[in-house]
């Protein structure tokens, strides 16, 4: 049986702070395409003033009615496609979001970007647009004024029984044995080999987003998309909370598939809860992010956690998971029991039903596309995903790179009723 060693751990460097629940906008929750979704105080108390008034830009005013580009979705892949139309020289670009910037899946994210390991459990086309998606960030890096936040770091997975790891020959795998493990990952509670790949990365998903979001001339938050009407096969205009948008083309960046009256997509999806946690600094020195322990945060912090919580669909944090996830981390690293969680909260990830995202035109309309669906790989493909899109609207041409997540995969699902 082929085993996944990234067990959804994530990191993000944080602040001190006092142990609670995540700061929730204007103390209550967001509801993004009907579900409701809490903010994390890990990510925003990291964020300059500046930056966090970028996540609240333009709330409710649609600054241009009339954009060659409307962006609908405020998360990391909505904000990198608008940039990535924008710096394309596409037209005028407005984004709109019905909450905050990062107030979805983005901002409950983790923000690892390890595309190696998932040549455990993903397919080929999978892994080389997730490698290319990285390299992407390390330009945006150099590009974006400050940078995104990118910190490299090394991934360590670790294989607790022999032949947890399924034979994996790629150059990028150093195998680790026991002993090389232990001098690398101190205090494990019993000996386990491993897998070493470096040159991985993570970034504060809401330091990024922030970060490119100040580069777009047009970016209202606070205003939901209600309903589209079409003329042929074009969207004519995009009614929202603030009034009717006239876009030339239109880009739905929503994570969940979005129901919009008059939009024909019908696509099958879930949203997937996952519980998280900071823990309070230790002096305990992880080299990086180790799977599926934790990852080490710059102020010695550790991140923790990333579960999937299938059936839950409640928005509250649930304490008994949160102590679940702790009495792990003591149980693999004893040295550290007793440490506390300075910071716990939950998300949803959005996810098809094979767990791939979608990059595809929206079917029967040729100035509309759609991405949705990203799962645990949202902050990680962004930045491929939006040049996809952005040269797709420029040729009028599908990249080769969007062939495999075409919607059509569903088709028989959707012929049968499912």
């Amino acid at each position: 049986m082929r085993r996944d060693p990234q067990t959804a751990i994530r990191g993000a460097a944080a602040p001190p702070g006092p142990l609670r629940p995540n700061v929730v906008l204007d103390g209550d929750l967001v509801a993004e395409n009907g579900v409701m979704v809490e903010d994390t105080a890990l990510w925003r108390d990291q964020l300059t003033p500046r930056e966090r008034a970028e996540l609240g830009r333009g709330a409710g005013v649609i600054p241009l009615t009339r954009p060659d580009i409307l962006v609908v979705g405020g998360g990391i892949a909505g904000v990198a496609t608008a940039v990535a139309c924008h710096e394309a020289g596409l037209g005028s670009v407005l984004l709109i979001e019905a909450g905050r910037l990062g107030s979805g899946a983005t901002g409950g994210a983790a923000g690892l970007l390890t595309p190696e390991p998932h040549e455990w459990s993903d397919p080929e086309p999978f892994v080389d647009l997730a490698r290319a998606s990285l390299d992407r960030w390390g330009e945006l890096d150099q590009t974006v004024p400050g940078g995104v936040g990118l910190v490299e770091l090394d991934w360590i997975g670790l294989a607790p029984d022999p032949g947890g790891f399924a034979p994996h020959l790629q150059p990028a795998v150093e195998w680790l044995e026991p002993g090389q493990v232990a001098s690398l990952v101190p205090g494990l509670a019993r000996p386990m080999a491993g897998a070493l790949i470096r040159h991985q990365a993570r970034v504060n998903p809401l330091r990024s987003l922030a970060r490119l979001a100040a580069g777009l001339p047009a970016v209202a938050t606070g205003i939901a998309a209600l309903s589209v009407a079409t003329s042929g096969d074009k969207v004519i205009s995009v009614t929202t909370t603030s009034g009717d948008v006239h876009p030339g083309a239109v880009v739905f960046a929503t994570g969940i598939p979005p129901l919009l009256d008059g939009l024909p997509i019908d696509l099958p999806a879930t949203k997937v809860k996952g519980h998280l946690l900071a823990t309070e600094p230790t002096s305990l020195r992880l080299p990086g992010t180790v799977a599926p322990v934790a990852t080490q945060l710059e102020d010695g912090r550790l991140l923790v956690g990333g579960t999937f919580d299938t059936g839950d669909e409640t928005p509250r944090i649930r304490p008994e998971v949160i102590e679940s996830i702790l009495e792990a981390l003591y149980a693999t690293l004893p040295a550290v029991r007793g440490l506390k969680a300075a910071y716990q909260w939950c998300c949803f990830r959005p996810r098809h039903p094979d767990g791939r995202p979608v990059i595809d035109r929206v079917p029967g309309l040729s100035n509309a596309w759609l991405t949705s669906g990203h799962y645990r790989t949202g902050i990680l493909m962004a930045p491929i995903t939006a040049h996809v899109i952005s040269h797709w609207i420029a040729s009028d041409e599908p990249p080769a790179e969007a062939a495999a997540w075409s919607s059509a995969r569903f088709a028989d699902r959707r012929a049968a009723g499912h």
